[in-house]
């Protein structure tokens, strides 16, 4: 079913929540920069942990720019305001919201939820789950970023010199202007969002999963991630010859012998750390 929430800005978090027949625990995609709930391998992710046996919760933060035909960039100036505490702030609306069965699931297990998220999805999903503030069992990141401040000196001081820092989507063509609210956010809210710090919070497993020729994010990032988390919850799995979407694209096709090695590594991470039937 689909669904939309509010953040605490009154902004639209559109999703979708399927349910299997026999449900279990919960879990929740989280997209990354410049991606949506529909982009390329998520729903067949979705799918395939649907047929795991696993409730799935996929959804576009508030700033994602995604409109409301759920595909296309058609708020660009959302896009441009969004930070990472933004990010932190949806992700916890919509977990309050699942922890108290707000969103019609009566059949899952609210105590038993996993998190999977892309990329910069990193940030918000350790940043929630090393506050403990949510039942959650499990972080599965791929290809994860570790820094909130990866961009140089240089191109900081530009960044605030213009006013923006222009962002092309590659697939759209379209160019972006990001404002310097992310960059304000990253500097003054480092430490609380910090991937390394709050994956040495971690209470729970946490799993990297990282491809070895990522054009995007250095797979040490996620590396390092894995070894952060306290022993022995840290856990990679390294995916070769595969960049940062493990050969997927939008439209999607197919599954790709990387995005497969992927998903069912991600999978068996759940089937172990996830209760397996709800009660």
């Amino acid at each position: 079913m689909r669904f939309t929430i509010k953040s605490d800005e009154g902004l639209p978090i559109r999703g979708n929540l399927d349910v299997p027949r026999q449900a279990r625990a919960l879990v929740i995609i989280v997209h990354g920069f410049k991606g949506f709930k529909d982009w390329g391998f998520w729903p067949e992710t979705a799918r395939r942990l649907c047929e795991a046996g696993y409730g799935v919760v996929r959804f576009n933060f508030s700033h994602s720019g995604v409109g409301e035909d759920l595909e296309n960039f058609g708020e660009p100036s959302l896009f441009e305001s969004g930070t990472y505490s933004r990010e932190v702030e949806d992700l916890r609306a919509l977990l309050a919201r699942l922890s108290r069965g707000l969103l019609g699931a009566p059949l899952l297990d609210a105590s038993q939820i996993g998190l999977i998220g892309h990329s910069r999805a990193s940030i918000a999903s350790l940043a929630v789950a090393a506050s403990g503030e949510f039942p959650l069992r499990a972080v599965v990141l791929w290809n994860p970023v570790a820094r909130v401040l990866w961009w140089s000196e240089e191109e900081r001081r530009l960044w605030r010199e213009r006013g923006y820092w222009e962002v092309v989507n590659a697939r759209t063509g379209q160019s972006f202007r990001v404002t310097t609210a992310l960059l304000e956010d990253a500097e003054s809210n480092r430490e609380r969002l910090e991937p390394i710090g709050n994956a040495a919070r971690l209470t729970v497993p946490l799993l990297a999963v990282v491809a070895r020729e990522d054009e995007s994010v250095p797979m040490e990032s996620g590396v390092r991630l894995a070894r952060a988390a306290p022993a022995p919850l840290g856990s990679l799995v390294e995916i070769p010859a595969t960049g940062h979407t493990f050969g997927a694209a939008h439209p999607f096709t197919s599954p790709t012998p990387a995005l497969e090695e992927a998903i069912r590594s991600t999978i068996d991470q759940f089937d172990r750390t996830l209760a397996k039937k709800s009660s």
